[in-house]
């Protein structure tokens, strides 16, 4: 497989433009894993951060480490908006921004991730993702947990009870998501940093990994195109007709980035 860097006739090798663009969202459009923050707070990271890698980096099936993570975790209400604090916190370089000209332009814009929804949806809405293109793992808590009867409505202390049937728990099942998302005709692009991301590159007619925020070696040695720029806007690039999309100022942020750096763009023949 011959390796094209962007320096090199970039405009002749990089993929058709495509219509609609999924996004992952941790260490894709924030530079955190959201469950790996989770664990800071509550004292056990270093086993958590273990097994997140692992599943990340294709070591062990997501499935098999996602109900026992959330075990460890026990995450309340309050730890969900605190993750998505920490999201906006670390939100990575030019996503907002990446996010308004891909609209602006006429593109969907989708956030598919493995995440918790309770703190997806909000950071994902905050980036300007409408909530309805959103998909995450749902939660249901223990309403009766804490002061329960200090609250007329959500209690912050309501602890996790167990999450929602779905396939985005499982290594594969993005593939899922993606195709239920889709629309005959429209050519789609998912960027993600994960091996669930690699694993789901089928769906889609462009996938990119993304490794900006975490270079992983499986993603970064099987991805068609991989891109380790620390802002996410060089994706423009590769989702624009050519001279679509020049009057905005951070496609020519990412032109220059690219120019600068050549060696953080590579497209595989």
């Amino acid at each position: 497989m011959r390796i094209i860097q962007s320096r090199i006739n970039m405009h002749e090798r990089k993929p058709a433009p495509v219509d609609d663009v999924f996004f992952d969202c941790d260490s894709t459009l924030s530079t955190i894993e959201g469950i790996d923050e989770l664990a800071r707070l509550k004292g056990v990271e270093a086993r958590i951060v273990e097994l997140t890698n692992a599943a990340m980096d294709g070591k062990i099936p997501l499935q098999e480490v996602y109900a026992e993570r959330l075990r460890l975790l026990s995450p309340t209400r309050a730890d969900m908006r605190a993750i998505e604090e920490a999201y906006k916190k670390t939100v990575v370089p030019d996503a907002r921004e990446t996010i308004a000209a891909l609209h602006d332009l006429g593109r969907r814009v989708f956030i598919v991730s493995g995440g918790l929804a309770d703190a997806v949806v909000g950071f994902g809405t905050w980036l300007g993702v409408p909530r309805e293109r959103i998909r995450a793992v749902g939660l249901s808590y223990n309403q009766l947990s804490g002061r329960w009867w200090d609250y007329q409505n959500a209690n912050p202390s309501e602890c996790y009870l167990m999450y929602d049937e779905s396939p985005l728990t499982t290594q594969h099942g993005k593939v899922d998501v993606i195709r239920g998302l889709r629309d005959r005709g429209r050519r789609a692009m998912l960027v993600g940093d994960g091996s669930s991301d690699l694993a789901a590159a089928h769906a889609v007619d462009v996938f990119i990994g993304f490794g900006g925020a975490v270079a992983r070696p499986l993603v970064a040695a099987n991805a068609p195109i991989f891109l380790r720029t620390a802002s996410i806007a060089p994706v423009l690039l590769l989702v624009l007709r050519d001279g679509e999309g020049e009057s905005l100022e951070v496609k020519r942020q990412a032109r220059e980035m690219l120019a600068q750096l050549p060696d953080r763009l590579a497209i595989r023949q």
